[in-house]
């Protein structure tokens, strides 16, 4: 498949890698995003009476945002999650349960030692992310206090507490970056991000949403920033695109094929 690439004051075309690499190359598959909440979401980092926020220089002013390793964690699940139900990665686990050996470390990377692999080598992760930062500003968050019942007194005296949520109907819009892509790598990024329908703490009552990729390029350096892309009001000048990429399980087939030569190759250079 053939994307265009933007350097050195002229267009050519390339195409994705075709196998994976040990070495990182001047190659970005950017995705242009947006997180469309359509439900109120609890998007913190630690007390329930939070919500996360951040203060830019004018125009942005305060934003809503989505710190990038919520959503990583949320996509790594994901792919690990289709990956399992191909066959690969199936004792592979956040975060102290990482193989070291299955497609999904290979696409998110890893730390060996401190995995139950207890391998000698780190996977760097190949997808690159950054902060979500909401599309507008000036919305009240949305308080809801919880007032349980007690079974003996019938009384509303026990496990009071507010939450302060992220309103229904605020968008968030991101850039996700893999670095080095093939194909293969793209098709299992593309798949998690398709089927990511909730974010946030306590996401089994609250925060469903809608993940869109909204453009973007294959590039010899990352374009695509939410920051900038806010600031100047650019989204509209984001470049379609449209992938045409491989079935997942081929490609979860493909990568575990790749990844195990990998594996072979570092181990055999460590005896």
């Amino acid at each position: 498949m053939k994307e265009w690439m933007e350097g050195g004051g002229a267009e050519m075309s390339v195409d994705f890698y075709t196998d994976v690499s040990k070495l990182p190359r001047a190659r970005y598959l950017q995705l242009v995003t947006s997180i469309k909440l359509l439900d109120p979401a609890i998007i913190r980092s630690n007390e329930p009476e939070e919500v996360l926020t951040f203060t830019y220089e004018e125009p942005l002013g305060e934003r809503f945002i989505i710190p990038w390793r919520k959503v990583k964690a949320k996509l790594r699940r994901l792919v690990a999650e289709r990956g399992r139900d191909l066959g690969y990665g199936v004792d592979c686990f956040l975060k102290e349960s990482l193989c070291m050996a299955c497609p999904t470390c290979l696409l998110f990377g890893g730390t060996g030692e401190t995995s139950t692999a207890k391998v000698d080598y780190n996977l760097m992760s190949r997808v690159l992310g950054e902060t979500f930062i909401s599309r507008n500003r000036g919305v009240e968050p949305w308080n809801y206090t919880a007032n349980a019942v007690g079974e003996v007194k019938h009384t509303t005296g026990q496990a009071l507490m507010t939450l302060i949520t992220v309103p229904a109907d605020t968008e968030f819009i991101g850039v996700i970056t893999l670095k080095d892509p093939t194909p293969e790598m793209a098709a299992l990024l593309v798949d998690g991000i398709e089927r990511l329908t909730r974010i946030g703490a306590r996401s089994i009552e609250w925060g469903r949403c809608k993940m869109d990729i909204l453009g973007g390029g294959i590039f010899d350096r990352e374009k695509y920033a939410a920051y900038e892309l806010l600031r100047e009001d650019e989204l509209s000048k984001v470049s379609p695109l449209k992938l045409n990429l491989p079935d997942v399980g081929k490609s979860f087939k493909k990568l575990q094929s790749e990844m195990d030569k990998l594996v072979k190759s570092v181990k055999a250079s460590g005896d």
